[in-house]
């Protein structure tokens, strides 16, 4: 099993690259106009940056190069290519945010790009293959069923992330406990050996929450920088 300390060091890897980079990213916003104006659909006073996900997306791509030098994750980078699909769709979804951010993109055509990054999990074995409903059962998908699943849980999920984007340090924090929660379980799964080996879920999940502890001192009310649509989609 992988240590305890090596997830906390790819997690510091995150929360520390995500932090020293958006000073730099707050700068370059000011200089290109990459700001969210305050109107009737917002409440904050002063005009703020609105690309915090870029920051955040060097943050993830910081805990993946950290965990790939570090030897307790050698069996996850050498025998999956799940983390290079969750690379590739990370890319994608950054992508597709950051141009909304910039210049505003259609709503279909959002959904198009968040179907094209489902449509690379899949392909890199990145997918839904079971889940829980509450009070009911876990349920098995078969094999016709995971692209389906898998495309609607991440279109699901990534507007569910956008939508609750709208009070400070809000998303950041939500997903920063789901993301802990997700991973504390993960680990209680895998001593009890009912985690397939090996798995990247651990890994993703504290790669999450020190992207997120690593962006909410900028983000806490009053907020210095927003994540916009390259950080929520993303999260």
């Amino acid at each position: 099993m992988i240590s305890l300390a090596s997830y906390l060091i790819v997690g510091l890897i995150s929360a520390t690259t995500t932090s020293i980079c958006l000073p730099f990213v707050i700068r370059v916003a000011h200089r290109q106009g990459w700001m969210a104006t305050p109107d009737e659909r917002r409440m904050h006073p002063v005009p703020t940056p609105d690309v915090g996900g870029i920051a955040m997306f060097i943050g993830i791509l910081a805990g993946v190069v950290g965990a790939s030098l570090i030897g307790d994750f050698d069996r996850l980078f050498q025998d999956s290519t799940e983390i290079v699909g969750f690379v590739v769709a990370c890319a994608i979804i950054f992508t597709l945010g950051i141009i909304d951010d910039i210049r505003d993109v259609s709503p279909p055509a959002k959904v198009t790009g968040i179907v094209v990054a489902a449509v690379a999990l899949v392909w890199f074995g990145v997918t839904m293959f079971q889940f829980r409903l509450p009070f009911l059962d876990v349920f098995v998908l078969s094999n016709d069923w995971v692209p389906l699943i898998t495309v609607l849980w991440l279109l699901g999920m990534t507007q569910a992330i956008n939508l609750i984007d709208g009070l400070d340090g809000l998303a950041a924090g939500i997903v920063a406990i789901g993301a802990g929660a997700f991973f504390i379980y993960s680990r209680e799964l895998t001593e009890g050996n009912l985690l397939p080996q090996p798995n990247i879920g651990p890994l993703v999940a504290m790669i999450a929450v020190g992207v997120c502890l690593g962006f909410l001192p900028f983000n806490f009310n009053p907020a210095r920088i927003f994540m916009g649509d390259s950080g929520s989609l993303l999260l």
